[in-house]
C-alpha cells in the first residue's frame, strides 16, 4: 500500500516563557537537598515557572510570536486547535479561554485535543488531516503549560523535572514540498497507571473526597515501568513507522523527541542508534514543558540549526497512557 502523503507546511512558530527562571540549585535548597540533587536526577539546570501568568495569557504570547513569524493576523486563522495536558479550568475548553485573549468578535472553530505530552504532535497529525480535506487554509495549534502546580516534592527526580511555557504553530499547505510522509501513534493500556494525576475529574471529584484532597492533586509517575514498557515497544514502533514512510533512520536529517527526561533522551539516542548531534536537547534549559516539549523544540530546530528545504525530521515522544506517537516531515 502506498503512504498517504499530506501536504503540510510550518507558515510560522512562537514560544514563550515566563519571567520567572529557576535554578536546580534555588530548589535543592528550597526542599532541604544537597546541592546537586535535583540536576543529577533530572538533567535539569534550570527551568521556567509562571508565577502571575495564566495558560491561556502565555498561549496569546506565543500566537503573537506566531503570527508575526508567519506575517499573518489572527483574522487569517480558519482554526483554533489547543493541545495541552492540563486545563486552565475543568469548563470551558482551553481553546475558548485562549480565544478569549484576543478580540471578543472574532470567531471561529476552536477546541482542543487532550493526549498529555502527545498532545501538540496528535495536533499536528489532525491539522495535516483538516488540511487535506481543503476546508481549511491556515490552522492554528498552541500548547500551553504551567507544570509547577502540583508538583511532588518528595521525589525530587519528579518535582525537579518539569517547567512551564507555551509554544505556537500556523500550518497551511503551499507549492513546495513540505509535508507529512507518515505518522503513527500507538496507547498500550498495560502503562495507565504509571503516569497520573487522580483528581481534577469524575471519578475522584472534591465533592466525593473526605479530608485533604491536595494529594489527588500531585503529579505521580513510576519512572522505572514506564522505561520498561517503553523500551519493550519502542522499537517495533519505529519500525512500523519507517515502513509507512518508506525511509530508512539513515535518511533522518533532524531527530525532535519529547523533552521527557535526561535518561529518556539517552535512552532513545542509544536504542535507535541515533547520532546525538541531529537531535534536539534542550531539556537542560527547560525542563519537561510536558505538550509544550516537543513542538517547542522543532521550534527550536527551526531557528537554531542548519535545516534546509527537503530535510527529513523525525517528530517522536511518549505520554501518559503509556502512548507513543512519531511523525515523519519533509520540511
Amino acid at each position: 500500500m502506498s503512504p498517504v502523503i499530506r501536504n503540510f507546511k510550518l507558515l510560522g512558530h512562537g514560544i514563550y516563557l515566563p519571567k520567572h527562571v529557576v535554578s536546580s540549585l534555588s530548589l535543592d535548597q528550597k526542599n532541604g537537598l544537597a546541592s546537586g540533587t535535583v540536576e543529577a536526577r533530572t538533567g535539569v539546570q534550570q527551568r521556567y515557572y509562571a508565577r502571575h501568568e495564566t495558560a491561556s495569557e502565555m498561549a496569546k504570547q506565543a500566537i503573537l510570536a506566531a503570527l508575526h513569524q508567519a506575517d499573518v493576523a489572527l483574522a487569517d486563522i480558519d482554526c483554533l486547535i489547543a493541545a495541552s495536558g492540563t486545563m486552565e479550568q475543568a469548563i470551558p475548553c482551553n481553546a475558548a479561554k485562549v480565544l478569549a485573549q484576543f478580540t471578543p468578535s472574532l470567531s471561529f472553530p476552536a477546541f482542543d485535543i487532550n493526549m498529555t505530552c502527545l498532545s501538540g504532535l496528535m495536533a499536528m497529525d489532525l491539522a495535516a488531516n483538516m488540511l487535506q480535506g481543503g476546508q481549511y487554509k491556515r490552522i492554528l495549534i498552541v500548547s500551553s503549560e504551567v507544570a509547577s502546580v502540583g508538583l511532588d516534592w518528595t521525589n525530587p527526580a519528579i518535582g525537579g523535572l518539569f517547567g512551564d511555557g507555551a509554544v505556537a504553530l500556523i500550518v497551511g499547505v503551499d507549492d513546495s514540498e513540505a509535508r507529512v510522509d507518515a505518522s503513527l501513534f500507538r496507547t498500550y493500556p498495560q502503562g495507565v497507571a504509571h503516569c497520573e494525576i487522580q483528581g481534577g475529574g469524575s471519578l475522584n471529584h472534591p465533592s466525593n473526597i473526605a479530608g485533604d484532597y491536595a494529594p489527588y492533586g500531585m503529579f505521580r509517575m513510576n519512572g522505572k515501568e514506564l522505561y520498561r514498557l517503553t523500551a519493550k515497544v519502542i522499537m517495533p514502533f519505529c519500525t512500523e513507522l519507517l515502513a509507512k514512510a518508506r525511509i530508512t533512520m539513515d535518511a533522518i536529517d533532524w531527530v525532535v523527541p519529547h523533552q521527557a527526561s535526561g535518561l529518556a533522551l539517552q535512552h532513545l539516542v542509544r536504542q535507535l542508534g541515533l547520532c546525538p548531534t541531529k537531535v534536539i536537547n534542550m531539556l537542560q534549559q527547560r525542563g519537561n514543558q510536558i505538550a509544550v516539549s516537543l513542538p517547542a523544540a522543532l521550534h527550536e530546530l527551526l531557528t537554531t540549526k542548519p535545516v534546509k528545504p527537503g530535510d527529513k525530521v523525525l517528530l517522536i515522544g511518549t505520554s501518559a497512557g503509556l502512548s507513543l506517537g512519531a511523525m515523519v516531515m519533509t520540511l
